[in-house]
């Protein structure tokens, strides 16, 4: 069970609660089940298919004109690398990029992106949804992640 701190007070709502990992970089597609093939949030997923999918750092990046989140896939069952398998019993988001969160919330043109040397694997328990506020309407409540208490569990097994 987490309880946000003083700090997520600040906040209108969490983007996101999970693990960034820092991995090797892949040398085989990232297998996953959940919805894709392209990028998926809770809030738009519905042009995507639940389904078996493979893909690579480099091709789960979408390169918008000014770089910002991108890529996740909702409703994750599993996760496969080349070495570790991630589960679990409730639907979750992933995403793997070759930048880092900071770089792409740091830079304000996809040309000025540096790669980092690692592929960035995130895991998420819940990730609020992207909306439509930076040209409509704020993000619907429901696409929120507002919990004050929640709990998850990821399996990950070294193979």
């Amino acid at each position: 069970v987490i309880i946000p701190g003083e700090n997520a007070r600040e906040l209108p709502y969490w983007p996101r609660f999970g693990l960034r990992s820092f991995l090797a970089k892949q040398t085989q597609p990232i297998e996953y089940f959940g919805y894709g093939e392209g990028e998926s949030y809770i809030d738009k997923h519905h042009a995507t298919q639940l389904g078996p999918y493979t893909t690579t750092a480099v091709q789960n990046h979408v390169d918008y004109l000014k770089p910002q989140e991108n890529g996740s896939h909702f409703g994750c069952h599993y996760v496969k690398t080349q070495n570790m398998l991630i589960s679990s019993d409730r639907g979750f988001s992933f995403n793997i990029s070759p930048y880092m969160q900071e770089e792409l919330t740091e830079k304000t043109h996809a040309y000025q992106l540096v790669a980092s040397s690692y592929d960035i694997l995130c895991i998420d328990y819940k990730m609020s949804g992207i909306g439509s506020n930076s040209c409509g309407p704020s993000l619907k409540n429901k696409y929120r992640l507002n919990d004050s208490t929640f709990s998850c569990r990821f399996v990950i097994e070294f193979c």
